[in-house]
């Protein structure tokens, strides 16, 4: 199943935080880590199987903190 930025963070957040972490934790990160040219704003965001593993670290390294 292909996750997008705010399905990824209802999974690591639950439903009812998704949209905050979207906004505060995934998309940042996605941004800064797998910069996507000007171009794809705008679009839909298709996150490869890497981009889900490296979110999903640094989202529980930062929850542990």
């Amino acid at each position: 199943m292909a996750l997008t930025p705010n399905t990824l963070a209802a999974k690591l957040a639950g439903a009812d935080n998704a949209e905050k972490i979207g906004k505060t934790f995934v998309r940042p990160y996605l941004r800064k880590h797998f910069a996507r040219a000007e171009s794809a704003r705008g679009t839909s965001w298709t996150l490869t199987d890497e981009q889900v593993k490296a979110v999903t670290d640094a989202y529980k390294a930062r929850t542990k903190a």
